[in-house]
């Protein structure tokens, strides 16, 4: 029943009805209207302000659950990281040593991303720090897997073919010799014959009677057969593939030629005494991947470990080798 308004008439002391026009009725409506939507709005704000809305808890606490796996992931991947660098260490210092290869350049290993930014649709966000450091990691790793992952590939393909490579790994002296003081020089520093200038000697001398047999060290294509202008006279260059090449220098006679495949122990020429020579004797060098190396150390095939340390005392007596 709706309320019926009185107003106090001092002329005539009583009470009588008050009458509202369609339009006091219709502003009062509005005013009653208004007041309560601003309460209204007022107190929602207030409890928002202070409370969270159910559906606010859920999402904040998936956030801070997405959150914590972030953290737990990256500790994981400290873990995973230490794992990689200890096979790392394994394939630069163990793998590749076993095959005569190169470690990865840590360049090579630790090489970053080029471009613009990876991870500019993760900015902007609450979180896009945790975020992007976590996909950071995980590209550094996955760039890590794939190095060491190919890295792999060549140590396996070398390990089906080990045999082969044994095989054509120089590993015998080029002369048959057991009296080491027929070594007339070493691999390092010398006092040039022809100059008497300090230079460097990149390979071993054998002195023997001209015309001895000198053998292919090991498996391989001869790639380089005949007389050569720059000293060594009649030469023979072997590719036995693996990275490794042998030269055989101031022969009497070549017995091989261009592209011909030869076996270790093949004789390939007569010791002689041409090109740039004080007296007849094989000058024999080693290179590993184009690189000069000692000889010495690839005598194990037909050599004992006695026989070995008479051979390394003889060098260490005419100069210390420079390897």
């Amino acid at each position: 029943m709706p309320k019926i308004k009185y107003q106090f008439d001092s002329k005539t002391l009583t009470f009588k009805k008050v009458k509202l026009a369609w339009r006091q009725k219709v502003k009062r409506a509005l005013t009653v209207l208004s007041v309560t939507v601003a309460s209204s709005l007022f107190l929602h704000f207030a409890y928002t302000s202070f409370y969270n809305t159910p559906k606010e808890e859920m999402l904040l606490g998936e956030k801070q659950e997405l959150i914590t796996k972030y953290e737990i992931l990256n500790d994981q991947f400290k873990d995973i990281d230490f794992i990689i660098r200890d096979i790392q260490q394994r394939d630069d210092y163990f793998y590749r040593t076993i095959f005569e290869l190169e470690p990865i350049p840590a360049s090579v290993r630790s090489a970053g991303f080029g471009g613009t930014n990876r991870y500019i649709d993760l900015e902007g966000f609450e979180s896009s720090s945790v975020m992007i450091e976590t996909f950071k990691r995980l590209d550094i790793i996955s760039k890590k897997i794939y190095v060491q992952s190919k890295s792999f590939d060549t140590v396996i393909e070398l390990a089906k073919n080990k045999e082969k490579m044994i095989a054509a790994i120089p590993a015998i002296q080029p002369l048959a010799l057991k009296d080491f003081n027929r070594i007339s020089d070493y691999f390092g520093a010398r006092n040039d014959p022809f100059t008497g200038k300090r230079t460097m000697h990149h390979g071993m001398d054998f002195t023997g009677p001209e015309g001895s047999d000198i053998f292919a060290t090991g498996d391989g294509v001869v790639i380089e057969a005949g007389y050569n202008s720059h000293g060594y006279g009649n030469k023979i260059m072997i590719d036995h593939g693996y990275g490794y090449k042998t030269i055989y220098a101031h022969l009497q006679k070549v017995n091989v030629d261009i592209g011909q495949k030869v076996k270790r122990g093949d004789v390939i020429g007569l010791l002689g005494n041409t090109g740039r020579s004080t007296g007849a004797h094989l000058h024999y060098e080693v290179r590993l991947y184009n690189k000069m190396i000692n000889p010495i150390n690839y005598y194990f095939n037909d050599m004992s470990d006695e026989e070995y340390d008479l051979m390394v005392e003889a060098c260490s007596k005419r100069r210390n080798p420079m390897d």
